[in-house]
C-alpha cells in the first residue's frame, strides 16, 4: 500500500504546473503534425495524410500547366466526318500528380496473343479505389519501321500508358479533365491565331506529310475543305499529331483512305432514265393448243340448230 503512494507521488512529481509562459521543446526528434493512421482492407488503404490536399490549389496547378503543355493534353480522332477530342496520357498524369496521395499500381499477365493489363487508382487520403482492364494485340503496333523487339516493347509501354490514362480518368472528377483539356486547347487556338491560320496550316499539312498523310485524307478527316479550316480544325489537327508522335494510333487509324467508289456503266449501255438496261429474258415456246374443235361462232350456231328442227 505504501509503495503504491510512493509511486503515485513519484508520478505526480514529474507533472510541471501551468504557468501560461510557452513551453520549450526538449531534445529529440518532433512528433508528426498529424499522426499516420492506416488501416488497409481486401479493396483499399485508407491513410490520414500529413497534408491534405487543398482543391484549390489541385485545380489551379493543374490548369496552369494545362496552358503550357497545349496539345500534349488532349487527343482527337476522326469519327463520323468530325474529330472527337478526349484526355490525353499526359493530361491524366498531370492530374494524378497534382492531385497528390495517391498512387497508380499497374499489373499484367500474357497470353499468345495479347497483354492484359489491371490498373488501380488508389486514393490514399480518401481510401477510395477504383480498376480498369486494358487489352492490347502483341505485335508492332504503331512502330511498324522500328525492329521487331524494339517495335514490340514500344507498343506494350504504349498500351501500359493507355491503361494508366483510363484508370486515372475513372478516379479522379471528370470535370477537372475536361476543364484542364479545354483550357490545353484553347492555349493552342490563342497560338494559331497569333500565328496565322495559313502558316499553321501548312505547318499541320507537312507534319502529316511526313507520316504518308495527303491533304485529300485530312480533308475527309475534318468533313470541309480546306478554304473552310479555322483555327479550332488545326488544333484538332495538332491533337492527332500528338498521337501520332505518342504511338498511340497509327496514320491509318486517323486518316483513313478512301475507297474507290464502284465503276458505272458506260453512257451507251444506259437508258434514257441513266439506269442500265435489264437484260432481255430468253422467249419461252409457246404453250401448245388445244386438241379439242374450236367453239363455233353464233351464226353456224343458229344454222345448227335450224338444221335439227328442219329433222
Amino acid at each position: 500500500m505504501q509503495a503504491d503512494k510512493d509511486k503515485a507521488l513519484t508520478t505526480l512529481g514529474r507533472v510541471e504546473p501551468f504557468t501560461g509562459e510557452p513551453v520549450t521543446p526538449g531534445t529529440g526528434p518532433l512528433p508528426p503534425a498529424v499522426p499516420l493512421m492506416r488501416s488497409q482492407t481486401q479493396f483499399h488503404t485508407a491513410m490520414a495524410v500529413q497534408q491534405p490536399r487543398n482543391l484549390d490549389k489541385v485545380v489551379a496547378a493543374v490548369l496552369r500547366e494545362a496552358e503550357f503543355a497545349g496539345e500534349a493534353f488532349y487527343y482527337a480522332f476522326p469519327m463520323g466526318g468530325r474529330p472527337i477530342e478526349g484526355p490525353s496520357i499526359g493530361l491524366a498524369m498531370a492530374v494524378a500528380r497534382e492531385w497528390s496521395n495517391c498512387a497508380v499500381p499497374v499489373e499484367y499477365y500474357e497470353t499468345a496473343t495479347e497483354w492484359v493489363f489491371t490498373a488501380h487508382f488508389v486514393d490514399l487520403e480518401r481510401g477510395f479505389t477504383v480498376s480498369r482492364v486494358f487489352r492490347k494485340k502483341k505485335g508492332k503496333g504503331a512502330f511498324k519501321k522500328l525492329e521487331d523487339d524494339r517495335a514490340e516493347d514500344m507498343t506494350f509501354q504504349a498500351a501500359q500508358s493507355r491503361a494508366i490514362r483510363n484508370v486515372v480518368l475513372a478516379g479522379v472528377p471528370r470535370w477537372l479533365t475536361e476543364l484542364a483539356k479545354e483550357r490545353a486547347k484553347d492555349a493552342v487556338v490563342k497560338g494559331i491565331s497569333k500565328e496565322g491560320l495559313a502558316t499553321a496550316t501548312d505547318k499541320a499539312l507537312k507534319f502529316l506529310a511526313g507520316y504518308g498523310v495527303s491533304e485529300e485524307r485530312v480533308r475527309a478527316a475534318l468533313g470541309k475543305p480546306r478554304q473552310e479550316w479555322t483555327s479550332e480544325d488545326i488544333a484538332s489537327l495538332r491533337g492527332m499529331a500528338s498521337q501520332l508522335k505518342d504511338g498511340q494510333a497509327t496514320a491509318g487509324q486517323l486518316f483513313p483512305e478512301a475507297t474507290p467508289a464502284p465503276e458505272s456503266p458506260p453512257p451507251d449501255q444506259k437508258d434514257k432514265k441513266g439506269q442500265a438496261p435489264h437484260k432481255k429474258k430468253p422467249d419461252t415456246p409457246a404453250a401448245p393448243g388445244s386438241l379439242l374443235p374450236p367453239s363455233p361462232t353464233p351464226a353456224q350456231m343458229e344454222a345448227i340448230l335450224q338444221e335439227c328442227l328442219d329433222k
